[in-house]
């Protein structure tokens, strides 16, 4: 029993966290020799202190709040971050975990556990500018891309429409009418490339979530991409699809533009385009399966970059479509991906969020070490 005291006593001593006792009052009654480390007392300058005169203004009255309420409570535990002033004057971030031990016969006080999270806390605030700032370019370039969208619209019917005049009221040879259907046609793209840059900047990601049968997602962007379907003659297969939390639109048109790249890609063959789930965990992986002319390993991440086009004018196509795609995913927290070989066919897959189903949270244990005869 000695040997295992002094070991308790060591490791309380010499950890990187500091210990104290404190009373209802909250004076001090023993400070861990680990307690120079954080707040650059000895401990023998601790005790007979008030514990909250070493918190900075702003978060004692919050503490004075707490404290109550852990006193009244047997066995009790409370946590809170708040800043500390050093001996030095410098401040410093402390993460406490306190432990009502008041009606044990061999403590008598309130155990407090103290850890240094300045770090974290200048991190996570690093974190959160750089976040906010991300967040604002972003919608800046949304909001650019909105407008450039918009007003280009019009002038854009204007030469569609007057070059169609001109064609209709100008007697012209093969050659010139070969110019002005070329006019025309580079119009017609430059509007669709608009309409996709619109939809793009409009996404509303910020909507909120909810319960999303897939099947009916599914059934939607099937209904939407009818005349393409039956235009190739595709055949559009799935297996159970499950419900699942997510955006309902959103989820349509991630459809919509991974089954409507299978019948643009699709060579030579009859589309042949497959839907199916698989549970991974808390989240579902959606695989889209086509037997088109497939991705080149290489290319794999660049196609959802915005505007990467693999075939030029061949195929038509904005190159926006599987942007679009995966700042939907993203946006949620998800994945999506792609697995092929050229002329193999390509498999599309995107993860979604189970319903009920959350990131296992990450769940602190507390080792209180009962401080007898520690001081």
């Amino acid at each position: 029993m000695a040997s295992t005291f002094q070991g308790f006593r060591s490791l309380v001593e010499n950890g990187s966290d500091a210990v104290s006792l404190i009373d209802t009052r909250g004076e001090i009654l023993y400070a861990s020799a680990s307690a120079a480390r954080i707040f650059g007392y000895r401990p023998e300058q601790l005790v007979g202190r008030n514990s909250m005169e070493l918190l900075h203004p702003d978060d004692r009255n919050r503490m004075l709040g707490m404290l109550p309420v852990l006193f009244a409570e047997p066995a009790g535990l409370a946590r809170w971050n708040a800043r500390v002033r050093r001996n030095d004057g410098s401040l410093v971030w402390v993460e406490s975990i306190a432990s009502n031990m008041l009606l044990d016969p061999e403590v008598k006080a309130i155990a407090v556990i103290y850890r240094d999270i300045s770090a974290r806390i200048a991190a996570e605030a690093k974190a959160k500018k750089e976040a906010e700032s991300l967040v604002l370019c972003n919608q800046r370039l949304e909001e650019f891309a909105y407008t450039v969208a918009h007003d280009l619209r019009e002038p854009l019917r204007t030469i569609s429409s007057f070059t169609q005049m001109l064609m209709r009221n100008l007697e012209m040879d093969e050659e010139n009418k070969r110019i002005a259907e070329f006019a025309v046609d580079a119009a017609r793209r430059m509007s669709t490339l608009l309409d996709d840059l619109l939809s793009l900047a409009s996404t509303g990601l910020d909507e909120p979530p909810g319960i999303v049968d897939l099947e009916d997602a599914l059934a939607e962007a099937k209904q939407n991409l009818a005349l393409a379907l039956t235009e190739c003659h595709a055949v559009l297969t799935t297996g159970p699809l499950p419900q699942v939390h997510g955006n309902r639109d959103h989820l349509v048109r991630v459809f919509q533009n991974l089954i409507g790249n299978s019948l643009k890609y699709r060579g030579g063959n009859v589309p042949a385009v497959d839907v199916s789930a698989e549970r991974q965990a808390s989240r579902w992986v959606i695989s889209v399966r086509d037997n088109g002319i497939g991705i080149a390993p290489e290319d794999h991440k660049r196609i959802f970059g915005l505007f990467t086009r693999l075939h030029g004018r061949d195929i038509s196509g904005t190159g926006i479509g599987l942007a679009f795609c995966k700042k939907i995913v993203e946006a949620a927290g998800d994945r999506i991906w792609v697995e092929s070989r050229k002329g193999s066919g390509s498999t599309f897959c995107f993860t979604v969020a189970a319903i009920g189903q959350t990131a296992p949270a990450a769940r602190g244990v507390l080792h209180v070490l009962k401080a007898k005869g520690a001081a």
